[in-house]
């Protein structure tokens, strides 16, 4: 079979009229364009070229293969510049999977820069339950998720790592009687309705853990699916409700009331997933580079 050295060479004195002539464009030299053009002869079966007085001319045999050898440059050129636009981060992909409220809280800054830095880099990002239990981790670059949440089975070549984490605060109604303290005691919360997300994500594993340490069993509550629900519901005064600081200082528009509760060991914990440095991407590198600074 043909390579494409032996195929260019003939190109090379097809355009260039003379072995040397062509040794100097490919930056090779005279013996070994000599050897290609000796090793393709063989491949045809007859001579690709004759020599002349002032050089070289191709034979019928190697004038026909010209159109096809052009069309092969054509690509070869195409996929160089493929891999140098994606190894100098012109273009590229960057596939996420992220909870819904790590996507729409936490990654917006870093997603802002990242773009900024990279515009050409196309972004792919799907939040929520339905993509987090569903994803194929060859098609993901990184996941995100909260706390002991349930992960996707990944392979072996994927790592986890905590991302960041945050205070788990008590939010009340701006006209509750708990609103407007500072500190708030677990015996002051049992009486009152409390509006939750549904179980799994890190807040309220982190909530449920801490009641079953203290012996607390919340009698009425309300379940939502998301955490917008939770602040509305709070504003609603329909009950109150926990859910992490860095949350709370985006949405001051639920207009609700936070207080510190006492002792505890709650924390909203965030992690990522990601291969392993070997199988990373050179998008997903930069990436990194932003998201843990």
């Amino acid at each position: 079979m043909a390579d494409e050295e032996q195929l260019l060479s003939l190109l090379a004195i097809a355009e260039y009229g003379s072995i040397s002539a062509a040794a100097e464009h490919l930056n090779r030299s005279q013996s070994a364009i000599s050897e290609r053009l000796r090793k393709l002869t063989e491949l045809v079966g007859e001579p690709v070229y004759s020599r002349e007085v002032n050089g070289v001319k191709l034979t019928s045999a190697g004038q026909a293969l010209i159109p096809d050898i052009e069309r092969l440059r054509r690509v070869l050129r195409d996929i160089d510049s493929v891999i140098a636009r994606r190894k100098n981060l012109v273009e590229g992909e960057l596939n996420i999977v992220s909870t819904s409220l790590i996507a729409n809280y936490y990654l917006p800054p870093y997603l802002t820069r990242y773009r900024k830095a990279y515009p050409q880099i196309n972004l792919h990002i799907k939040s929520g339950e339905m993509y987090w239990k569903h994803a194929a981790a060859g098609e993901v670059d990184v996941f995100f998720f909260e706390g002991e949440g349930e992960m996707p089975e990944l392979p072996d070549y994927f790592e986890s790592t905590l991302w960041r984490d945050s205070e788990i605060v008590l939010v009340t109604p701006l006209h509750h009687p708990l609103a407007g303290k500072k500190k708030v005691s677990f015996d002051e919360i049992n009486d009152y309705p409390i509006i939750w997300r549904e179980p799994g994500n890190g807040v309220r594993t982190a909530i449920e853990k801490e009641f079953r340490i203290r012996g607390i069993a919340p009698k009425h509550f309300i379940e939502v699916a998301d955490i917008e629900s939770v602040g509305i519901m709070i504003h609603a005064d329909l009950g109150i409700g926990f859910m992490n600081r860095k949350v709370l200082e985006l949405r001051p528009d639920w207009q609700v009331s936070a207080a510190t509760l006492e002792s505890h060991d709650m924390l909203c914990l965030n992690f990522m997933a990601t291969p392993l440095t070997s199988r990373r991407s050179r998008a997903l590198d930069k990436f990194l580079e932003i998201v843990k600074s």
